[in-house]
Parts: structure tokens; sequence; C-alpha cells
């Protein structure tokens, strides 16, 4: 069965830019053919470490791989990237993200979908609502678009050229 699931991608280490484009071709290999790109956005890092900007991205991919085998997958593609979870919301080089995975609702110790923290962080509504703006949140049955403008995240979140 295919699946289509939103997948985020974050980094501000190395160029971010070629890390994403190097992990494209991946993604599609390891996880399931992209069908929608967002646009990429410059955005200021999230949570209390001091740091460079993020660059941070949106697709949304069909997949035929059940949630825990993407996860796997997803986490091995960080590894190529060279990513390495140091400490919670540091620097990284390579985050991938399920934020939605059809309409599953999973709670496990690893693997939360949808991604809990979705209605609070513009630099992740800001893309969905690009790409999906009148995509569900499950939680609130509120719409990405609708999140997005009640998004109480103060930070910078700008379309990168």
């Amino acid at each position: 069965m295919i699946t289509q699931l939103f997948l985020s991608l974050g980094g501000n280490l190395g160029n971010t830019r070629e890390i994403f484009e190097g992990a494209y071709p991946l993604i599609e290999k390891k996880i399931g053919k992209i069908s929608v790109y967002s646009s990429i956005y410059q955005t200021e890092a999230w949570g209390p470490i001091p740091q460079a900007d993020f660059l941070n991205q949106v697709l949304l991919v069909s997949t035929g791989l059940q949630p825990q085998a993407c996860l796997g997958e997803l986490l091995a593609i960080e590894r190529e990237f060279g990513r390495e979870r140091k400490e919670r919301w540091g620097p990284r080089t390579l985050d991938l993200d399920i934020l939605f995975y059809g309409d599953m609702i999973i709670a496990e110790s690893d693997l939360s979908i949808p991604h809990p923290r979705i209605a609070e962080r513009k630099f992740i509504l800001a893309p969905l609502a690009e790409i999906a703006p009148s995509f569900t949140y499950p939680a609130s049955n509120k719409t990405m678009l609708a999140l997005l403008e009640e998004c109480e995240d103060s930070s910078q979140v700008n379309r990168s050229v």
C-alpha cells in the first residue's frame, strides 16, 4: 500500500542546500517518490542553544514503507550526511522528520506521528502551508494555513532565494 507522508528537512552545518540536494535521491531510493517540494526557508534557530540560522523544507513523498521502517531509513540518511545526535536542538548537518504519515496517529517511544510540535513551529508550518494549505491536522481539525496564521512562534521564517 502506498502512503503519502510529509517529511521535513532542516540543517545549519555545512552547505545545507548541497546536503538537501544530495539527500533527495537517497530519499527517493530508500523512502519513495518525492511528488512536491516546498521552497527552502531560512529560519532562526529554535530552542535554547545560540547557533546559526537553519534552512528548512517540506517534501510530500509517496512510500510503501511502514512508519518504523521509514524512520530507520531516515536516520541512516542523516548519518550518511554526518548527523551526530549530541544535544537536543543543537546544530546539525541534516535533520529529517516525519510530520504526517497518511492519517495515522502513532505514539511510540521513538516515533510520534503527527510530529508533536508542528502547531508550535513556524519553520514547519510555513513550508507545509505553502505545499498543502488545506491539509488538516488531526488533533485540531485545522488546516496548515489556519495553524500558521494562529502560530505564536515569533521567530523569523523567510523564503530563501
